[in-house]
């Protein structure tokens, strides 16, 4: 039976979903969104050349319910597909998704009532990986002031979770130079721009991990890709937070393949100075995310312990905090090293 939807001519949310061989996981994804508690959407799915079978899935969805505007065309890319559903879009919103996660049933709900209370512009959500991996949530700050600071350290938004506001998103398409972190590059710009940003902090998509998702190579590509995107943001804001190229530099070391030589004097001075700056929820990501920065400095610095509780001398570092720094400098143990994802995996599975 095909279901009608209410206001269909006039969706409040267009939701884009690009999809390439996604045959094990596709139809799971797109029935997460059909039982949505908000309806009145349209799901722009773009079949992006698939070559496994997932065409004939989609479009056997497609005539169930008139919601569906199923676009099957040769492979284009991702970029290409995203800013193509985004021109496409007729939403007030438009809303990510990807083909092999699952949104929950108030995703879309609790999305426009954040939107609505801070009136932003853009708001994702936190997520639950399952499949392969740990089954941890991963979240982001809420705050508009709090995400200025995440971005300073990656992307601030699980990219298949996010509702934007479509006039603007309209106007600033994904840059496919920047391909494997468009999303990351895209919040950057956005921010800049002046879009207010938030998240819901609430688990709301379930992330599959597998290991179809990225190769090697493409994993080596997106890392540098990512090092490019953070270096301009901090190239961007520096003189608002009184930092100079040369102070921020050394961060952006610790973030990078080859951590040698790093100036840690300079290190514990633009966090202090990021510390010093920021209040609320804002300097809860500044401590969370320069901790493990200091994590990575770890096996190169034999006095990590007592520099990271000289930077919270009003509020001294926990035991706890200081015992892992100590331990990881003593032992030398690289945050690229196995002993170190060990460790992580062991802390995550006691903290859920």
């Amino acid at each position: 039976m095909k279901i009608d939807a209410d206001s269909i001519n006039q969706p409040l949310i267009s939701v884009v979903l690009p999809v390439y061989n996604a045959v094990e996981h596709i139809e799971i994804s797109v029935q997460s969104i059909l039982v949505q508690k908000v309806r009145e959407f349209e799901l722009i799915i773009i079949n992006d050349g698939s070559t496994d079978g997932s065409a004939a899935i989609l479009e056997r969805l497609a005539k169930l319910d008139s919601r569906i505007i199923l676009i099957s065309r040769e492979n284009r890319g991702l970029v290409s597909t995203l800013n193509e559903g985004v021109a496409k879009s007729r939403g007030k919103w438009i809303a990510r998704m990807d083909a092999d996660d699952i949104a929950l049933p108030d995703r879309f709900l609790r999305q426009l009532q954040q939107l609505e209370v801070t009136k932003s512009d853009i708001c994702g959500t936190w997520i639950r990986l399952f499949g392969a991996s740990s089954k941890h949530v991963i979240k982001h700050a809420e705050t508009h002031e709090a995400i200025a600071v995440e971005l300073l350290f990656g992307s601030p938004f699980a990219h298949p979770t996010v509702m934007m506001r479509a006039a603007l998103a309209k106007g600033l398409p994904y840059d496919a130079t920047w391909e494997k972190c468009e999303d990351y590059d895209l919040w950057r710009r956005a921010f800049l721009a002046g879009w207010r940003m938030t998240n819901v902090p609430e688990p709301l998509l379930l992330y599959r991990q597998h290991s179809a998702q990225i190769s090697t190579a493409s994993l080596s590509e997106q890392q540098i890709l990512t090092h490019k995107v953070r270096q301009e943001y901090w190239q961007s804001v520096s003189s608002s937070l009184g930092l100079s190229t040369a102070d921020f530099q050394e961060i952006l070391k610790l973030r990078s393949s080859s951590k040698e030589g790093v100036d840690m004097d300079k290190v514990d001075s633009v966090v202090n100075s990021l510390l010093a700056n920021a209040t609320g929820e804002a300097r809860a990501v500044v401590t969370d995310q320069s901790l493990r920065l200091y994590y990575r400095a770890a096996s190169q610095c034999s006095n990590i312990s007592s520099r990271w509780a000289n930077l919270h001398h009003e509020a001294p570092a926990s035991f706890s905090v200081r015992l892992k720094l100590w331990v990881l400098s003593k032992l030398r143990i690289k945050s690229e090293s196995k002993a170190f994802g060990f460790l992580k995996a062991i802390y995550w599975r006691l903290n859920g």
